[in-house]
């Protein structure tokens, strides 16, 4: 009876030897083993990093001054009485109002502006 019956060893035999062979696996497992050292290492970092990043915004933002501009401020030698910015632009008794200056404005020398139309040395 054994004689009629094929034995399943050769075949057994060349499957699980072609399994060994086979790479793929391999390759996955080793993908991600590499992915998930990587997010570890990004995990730990930004655990190392959150408290100086969070005392560097902490900081930063006490200080208001350190996110304005530099600002040089240039007066135009012809005014007295408040700091009018230099010509070019052209500026009106409105534009010096909007900036906030004290009015009435002396005129000292020329007049770049034409604030004082009527040239009586008082600008607006």
């Amino acid at each position: 009876m054994d004689a009629l019956v094929p034995r399943p060893r050769g075949r057994l035999r060349k499957t699980i030897a072609s399994i060994r062979h086979r790479e793929d696996g391999q390759t996955f497992s080793e993908y991600a083993l590499l992915l998930a050292a990587t997010a570890i290492l990004l995990i730990v970092g930004m655990l190392f990093l959150a408290g100086k990043i969070d005392t560097l915004f902490r900081e930063t933002g006490s200080k208001p001054s350190i996110l304005k501009p530099p600002q040089s401020v240039q007066c135009d030698p012809n005014y007295s009485g408040a700091c009018v910015p230099p010509y070019p632009p052209d500026l009106d008794c409105a534009d010096l109002g909007a900036l906030g200056l004290p009015l009435p404005v002396s005129v000292v020398g020329g007049d770049p502006h034409a604030l004082d139309p009527d040239g009586d040395g008082l600008g607006c």
